[in-house]
């Protein structure tokens, strides 16, 4: 994904299994920017990766 993308996130949802994570992000328009398969063990670093937000 481009970084100018993932700096439109507007929602991201997780899913959780066993051994991986599917990660999915959508920008204001409910398009699909981000989608990413990771390890349990990448959760933080991955979290730590994309822009920060703040709840309105």
């Amino acid at each position: 994904m481009a970084k100018n993308q993932i700096d439109e996130l507007m929602s991201v949802g997780v899913d959780i299994g066993k051994d991986t994570f599917h990660l999915v992000g959508f920008d204001r328009e409910g398009q699909l920017v981000l989608r990413k398969k990771f390890k349990r063990l990448a959760l933080v670093a991955t979290f730590k990766k994309l822009p920060r937000w703040r709840l309105v």
